[in-house]
């Protein structure tokens, strides 16, 4: 007998899932686009902090978490009582899962997004319900209302989108929860949401103050450069804190990322630059990939998902013979992050020579 064969049955099919496409070792003459990290680093603020909290590992993180609490409740202008800390997004997402998921009830989603909420519900019993837009890149808020049965528990919302970069429109997103039934918990992961240009596009943590079954997870590996630390959050009512808090082994986030994740929060000169950045490139890059004659998703976050109108397999090999890793996602779209101005230019002086190149041998055939 295997110990595969002792697990758990739901377990016994399941694929490990490597976050951010291939893994490179950063270093001189590798352009590293494909994991959506900030190229400018974490905040100088978080960095001090951290190196601060070393010294204190041999104690326990509670403290460490109340200060950040306290902090992320500042800053959302919520109760701390609606906020819990997670190892990163990702771990809140599968506690969301965990404390909700019975077997034969439904997790429904819109594709294409995030791909952890692909693999959530075999984990449990439970079915992956999946609905898909006219256009292929959006969220469709009409068909996740449509795709909702008895059976549906969670609903996962990616907003702005990973890997399409799409935006809600947020009186849609608002009317979508409000009309939700009661046996449905709608988790919004926002954690895109930084870099969405428009100052006052609105969160929905507003709906956690209306009573509302939602979710909205947070992260601070996007933005504030804390991808490797490892820090996230869910704001909700304090009844679904309560039924979070209650999975065992989560004991929120570790004493370093909490004491980066609290002054990467107070740290606005950084996010300022980190988001001018992102805007200002996002759009160049974007133009010039068009001019490339390439079909490019609007974006609102920190890539950018789009169509070279080529062998996309062969272009990624080609990207990477020359130091550039971007990441693939199907035979028509493939996804680069933004970065730094000078990685951005290597990564479309390289796809230009490529385009280039596939377009003569086109015409050769």
């Amino acid at each position: 007998m295997s110990v595969k064969d002792l697990m758990r049955e739901p377990l016994k099919g399941f694929q490990i899932y490597t976050a951010g496409g291939m893994m490179v070792n950063p270093g001189p003459g590798i352009v590293k686009l494909n994991a959506n990290e900030n190229q400018m680093g974490p905040s100088p603020k978080a960095l001090e902090a951290m190196e601060k909290e070393l010294t204190s590992c041999n104690f326990y993180p509670m403290q460490s978490i109340a200060n950040l609490k306290k902090k992320i409740s500042e800053y959302i202008d919520m109760p701390v009582s609606c906020i819990t800390a997670f190892n990163g997004s990702g771990a809140g997402i599968q506690a969301v899962a965990e404390a909700f998921l019975n077997p034969d009830d439904e997790l429904l989603i819109c594709s294409p997004t995030y791909m952890q909420y692909y693999r959530l519900p075999a984990q449990f019993g439970a079915k992956l319900v999946e609905v898909t837009s006219e256009d292929g890149v959006s969220i469709d808020l009409d068909a996740l209302s449509a795709g909702i049965t008895d059976k549906t528990k969670l609903i996962f919302i990616c907003n702005p989108n990973n890997p399409t970069g799409t935006l809600l429109c947020p009186d849609k997103l608002s009317k979508f929860i409000d009309d939700l039934p009661d046996h449905v918990v709608c988790v919004i992961d926002e954690a895109y949401i930084d870099w969405v240009a428009d100052e006052s596009y609105p969160s929905m943590i507003s709906k956690v103050l209306c009573g509302k079954n939602v979710i909205v997870l947070r992260t601070f590996s996007k933005i504030y450069g804390l991808a490797g630390a490892r820090c996230g959050y869910a704001v909700a009512s304090e009844e679904i804190i309560s039924c979070l808090s209650a999975i065992s082994g989560i004991f929120g986030t570790n004493r370093i990322a909490a004491a980066g994740a609290t002054a990467a929060l107070g740290d606005t000169e950084f996010y300022k630059a980190a988001k001018d950045n992102n805007t200002e490139q996002r759009a160049y890059i974007s133009k010039e990939l068009e001019k490339l004659g390439c079909t490019v998703v609007p974006s609102a976050t920190s890539f950018i998902y789009f169509a070279p109108h080529c062998d996309t397999k062969e272009c990624m090999s080609y990207l990477e013979s020359k130091g550039v890793y971007i990441r693939y996602f199907t035979e028509e779209y493939i996804r680069v992050s933004i970065g730094l101005p000078m990685q951005n230019q290597k990564f479309l002086d390289v796809i230009a020579a490529y385009l280039e190149q596939y377009s003569e041998k086109d015409k050769a055939v």
